[in-house]
């Protein structure tokens, strides 16, 4: 008498180690980065000669937030572009299905991590002054403040589609489905503000992320509807 075993796609243990491990790796790195911003305000204090040699200087958390923001950009475009893999089933059958969903789940809540401290190192900006509020009340903050306000939406559209994996069972996958389309918005939300707002959106390699990776999502999204509607 053999005895079989039925091996399911992600087990609810998988995805709470998943979520926990992608959740921590960004608090941790984000705890590494907003530590050098805060060095960087208190070394501006010092003697210039020894904050050049440490290579910080008054617009150090201005470049920081820059890089921080744009490597938060290709992470939610990496995520969104994933997403729409797993979706159209392109990569399934090559992809153990566990591997592919906490490669997602890493891309969104890392790309998380890197726009919450893309907003924090304004904070130490030494030209325009932000405050918490206005880093998490959307249209009030100095610069941009319509634009800006887009990104923070976004950021929270980030945020209800990452926990949203957690409470998939109890949303149902109907329910589950229809919330995970507010992806696009984050997505669509998160190019508006970068364009818009960001200083380096006149940059030809930034020009060749944005339009890329829109580019990519559409024919990806194309390519979905297409399959839904060759399927049925």
């Amino acid at each position: 008498m053999t005895r079989q075993t039925t091996i399911t796609p992600l087990s609810t243990g998988s995805k709470t180690i998943t979520f926990l491990l992608s959740l921590f790796f960004g608090l941790i790195l984000g705890a590494v980065l907003l530590g050098t911003a805060v060095l960087t305000r208190q070394f501006t204090t010092l003697d210039e000669q020894l904050a050049t040699q440490l290579g910080i200087g008054a617009k150090t958390a201005w470049y920081f937030s820059r890089a921080s923001g744009t490597v938060a950009y290709l992470l939610l475009a990496s995520s969104t572009v994933w997403g729409l893999l797993l979706s159209t089933r392109i990569i399934r059958t090559s992809i153990p299905a566990p591997l592919m969903i906490g490669m997602h789940n890493i891309l969104s809540w890392t790309a998380i991590a890197f726009t919450s401290i893309h907003a924090l190192a304004l904070l130490f900006d030494s030209y325009y002054t932000y405050t918490l509020p206005t880093l998490v009340i959307p249209f009030i903050g100095p610069y941009r403040p319509e634009w800006v306000g887009l990104g923070i939406i976004a950021l929270y559209i980030m945020i209800v589609t990452s926990v949203s994996f957690s409470w998939r069972r109890q949303l149902g996958q109907t329910r589950w489905r229809r919330l995970h389309y507010l992806t696009f918005g984050a997505y669509g939300l998160a190019t508006l503000h970068g364009i818009m707002a960001g200083t380096d959106s006149g940059n030809p390699g930034m020009k060749f992320i944005y339009w890329g990776s829109a580019l990519l999502v559409l024919f990806l999204t194309n390519y979905r509807i297409m399959a839904g509607k060759t399927a049925r």
